[in-house]
């Protein structure tokens, strides 16, 4: 929420300077200038870039995901945890995974050194939640890219003809003992923030835009979906 809070500051600051300077009342900085020239070209204005999160859409877009992220949050002030909650709508979803393991460590007694963040990929997407699951959350909003996930073998498949994106369904996130995890016949797919695949580790010692690897079922080798580039994205550029 300080977060959100924040950016919603700089905002509102930004759009209030230039729309007095459109009017004359104060000087037209370059600053300001480069934000007008901006909006005319869909551009984000760096000063909601710094203050805000990755994001490579063009501005519409990025207003309207903005939006859907402050409604996501106050859904959740108002009508309490959500029985699965969108990842992309997180400032920080490395923080979020963490939260997870902390829950579940509190829950049992069991030291959070000690716990990983497995996952079981469902069947079906957001209208088939009736619940939320027994332990660890719901999670949804993912997409793959370079393969898709096959809802009849429940595993990864190739990408269907035309299709760049495959919209995964909800994720079951399962914290568990890291000594009682051996996985078999799993691609430990990358998730990242955004398409760009890449960024710079924060003071916190996080990635930028790396946010976890999760274990997805497989029927060929690692290395065949490494080949095809495959990871998951918390969101699409458009």
């Amino acid at each position: 929420m300080i977060r959100f809070n924040g950016l919603m500051h700089v905002m509102n600051t930004t759009l209030e300077n230039l729309k007095r300077a459109i009017k004359g009342l104060v000087v037209m900085s370059g600053a300001l200038e480069r934000m007008y020239t901006g909006f005319l070209l869909q551009k984000i204005p760096k000063e909601w870039e710094d203050a805000g999160y990755p994001c490579l859409k063009p501005l519409s877009s990025w207003v309207e995901d903005f939006f859907r992220r402050l409604d996501a949050i106050h859904t959740w002030l108002v009508d309490g945890p959500p029985q699965s909650y969108w990842l992309p709508g997180f400032f920080f979803p490395q923080g979020f995974m963490t939260a997870v393991k902390q829950v579940y460590s509190r829950e049992h007694e069991i030291a959070i050194d000690a716990l990983i963040v497995t996952c079981e990929v469902l069947s079906h997407g957001v209208d088939g939640v009736t619940g939320p699951p027994a332990f660890g959350c719901y999670i949804s909003g993912l997409f793959m890219e370079g393969a898709r996930f096959d809802r009849t073998t429940m595993r990864i498949g190739e990408s269907t003809p035309g299709d760049l994106f495959d919209r995964m369904p909800i994720v079951w996130l399962k914290p568990m003992r890291s000594i009682e995890y051996k996985p078999k016949g799993v691609y430990e797919c990358p998730l990242y923030k955004t398409s760009t695949r890449a960024g710079t580790l924060s003071t916190t010692g996080h990635s930028t835009n790396f946010v976890v690897a999760l274990d997805i079922p497989t029927k060929q080798a690692p290395d065949h979906w490494i080949r095809r580039g495959c990871a998951m994205l918390c969101m699409l550029d458009t």
